[in-house]
């Protein structure tokens, strides 16, 4: 008993020291280890809730430099796009350009190529400057080095783009025709098959080839419903195409059809961009103006006038935005040194604190063990303690017990075929874990850790071959796998359904399924029965 004693004297000492440096460790640490999160839920609500997203973003401490190491490249790029998303040109330019910056330094290639390509089309199309074919070039080489085919074929269909824009017809028809089997190709992302044939019917109304135009028009609308295409894209291209009618029925002088389809496209104003808004407002005041109606042309030459004023009003905002981000970073930086300068003398003065306090237990071990040899000599108190010390172990080895049998629940669940059943065995599980939540489960356990031992045996699979997927991903992936739809998931996650949508499409990414011709659901299934053979 006595040796046990002084075997518990010498822990606390270990104990001690060992808490106060992890304490210290865990302060400097925590903020590189919880401020990336933000940057993952900003990228799920990006498309749909820009807002919310840059509200995550604004959440990383500034100086973001030192909060987000080694997650600057994705930090600007989600930037780059809630400025997009707002319409601030001036804003999206700085954006991206750092996300380039960051992106080769962090050796983010696929980041790099995407911000290279978003800057050649603000940069030629917005801006109207031939100096942006660098960053296509640019955005070329990026890709390349990632070996990214998506990406790649969105450089391909650049050339194209272009001459549409330039209304050089022919030449853009020529150059997706070449190339259009290679886009519909691609199944993880339709967006490439999407914006050919969005050129393709555009080009065709153009030329009034109008057989060809409503061939491709069908194609277009046949990719409204693709899981991999944004609705936002499909949106955007399906404005532009009915922008075209209207203009064809404008220059035929056929007003009722020009009104037509300006008013189809009204309800699509939150999907238009910078060049669609003004052509939407210009068209309808020119068509008030042919039809005699100035009360309706005046209305919309101000909604035009004032369209302008308020772009104007951004790009001078996002300008002096940047003069003052410029000079508050020397005052960030010094403040960051300032900090890490009171962690020094905080470290200094809890090593101090730590050698005095060993100190102190060193001297007073002797009569510490005294105390201990006079307390064994109290037989009626240690038989008290010995007593109390057996009740202690029963009530633990009940614990275990309890434990035990859990863990063989889990077990049976996991091996039913049966997916209905197994959903129903594991909703009670959980409800009787809840119900002994306060003597039996560690309320720290993750979701990930819970679903873990259900099969332990796919997750370590999961977590050996593939750990570029994130927690959130591999949970999503083992419902997907036991049979769960993406409605079912979104519901037991308590996410939304295009959440859920987003992160399955960004799982494809990772794991690069377009390479081995493989759906998801298929690789899963691989993954379990590959398991079940090696058991």
């Amino acid at each position: 008993m006595i040796e046990k004693r002084e075997g518990d004297i010498r822990l606390i000492i270990i104990y001690t020291t060992v808490f106060l440096f992890s304490s210290f460790s865990f302060s400097q640490n925590i903020v590189s280890e919880n401020y990336s999160r933000f940057i993952d839920s900003a990228d799920i609500y990006v498309d749909e809730a820009p807002n919310v997203a840059k509200q995550f973003l604004d959440s990383i401490p500034k100086p973001v430099n030192t909060s987000i190491e080694g997650y600057l490249a994705n930090y600007y790029q989600l930037k780059g796009l809630i400025s997009d998303k707002s319409r601030n040109q001036a804003k999206l330019y700085q954006d991206y350009r750092l996300a380039i910056k960051y992106a080769e330094i962090e050796e983010k290639y696929d980041i790099a190529g995407m911000a290279s390509l978003e800057l050649f089309t603000n940069t030629y199309f917005v801006s109207k400057d031939s100096s942006a074919f660098a960053y296509l070039d640019k955005a070329k080489k990026y890709y390349t080095k990632s070996n990214n085919v998506n990406g790649l074929a969105e450089v391909k269909l650049m050339p194209a783009y272009v001459a549409f824009v330039n209304k050089k017809q022919e030449e853009s028809i020529e150059i997706i025709l070449k190339n259009i089997e290679e886009f519909r190709a691609i199944k993880d992302d339709a967006y490439y098959h999407l914006f050919a044939v969005f050129m393709l019917t555009s080009n065709y109304m153009k030329l009034k080839d109008f057989d060809n135009a409503f061939k491709f028009r069908k194609e277009f609308e046949s990719l409204k419903d693709n899981k991999t295409i944004y609705y936002s894209n499909y949106a955007g291209y399906k404005v532009g195409l009915t922008a075209t009618m209207a203009h064809h029925h404008f220059d035929g002088n056929n007003l009722d059809s020009t009104f037509y389809y300006l008013k189809k496209n009204k309800a699509l104003t939150s999907n238009m961009n910078y060049n669609n808004l003004e052509d939407y407002y210009s068209l309808y005041a020119e068509a008030y103006k042919k039809s005699g109606n100035n009360e309706y042309y005046k209305i919309y030459t101000d909604s035009l006038l004032q369209f302008k004023n308020t772009l104007l009003e951004k790009t001078m905002n996002a300008g002096l935005h940047l003069n003052e981000t410029l000079a508050k970073k020397d005052t960030q930086l010094e403040d960051e040194t300032n900090k890490k300068n009171l962690n020094r003398i905080f470290i200094g003065i809890l090593i101090f604190v730590l050698i005095g306090l060993t100190i102190f237990i060193t001297t007073r071990y002797k009569k510490i063990k005294q105390k201990i040899n006079e307390f064994a000599k109290r037989k009626d108190e240690y038989s008290y303690m010995q007593s109390s010390h057996e009740k202690l172990k029963v009530k633990v080895r009940g614990l275990e017990d309890y434990i035990v049998e859990v863990k063989k629940e889990i077990k049976s669940i996991s091996r039913l075929n049966d997916v209905s059943l197994q959903r129903e065995q594991i909703k009670k599980l959980y409800q009787d874990l809840h119900l002994n939540s306060s003597t039996v489960l560690d309320k720290s356990k993750s979701h990930l850790e819970l679903v873990n031992d259900l099969n332990i045996e796919f997750f370590n699979k999961i977590n050996e071959e593939y750990p570029q997927l994130d927690e959130s991903e591999i949970i999503i992936c083992y419902y997907l796998q036991i049979g769960f739809k993406n409605k079912e998931v979104a519901v037991f996650l308590n996410k939304s359904l295009r959440a859920i949508e987003n992160k399955r499409f960004r799982i494809g990414k990772k794991l690069k399924l377009s390479e081995s011709n493989l759906s998801l659901l298929e690789f899963l299934d691989t993954v379990a029965s590959n398991n079940k053979a090696l058991s």
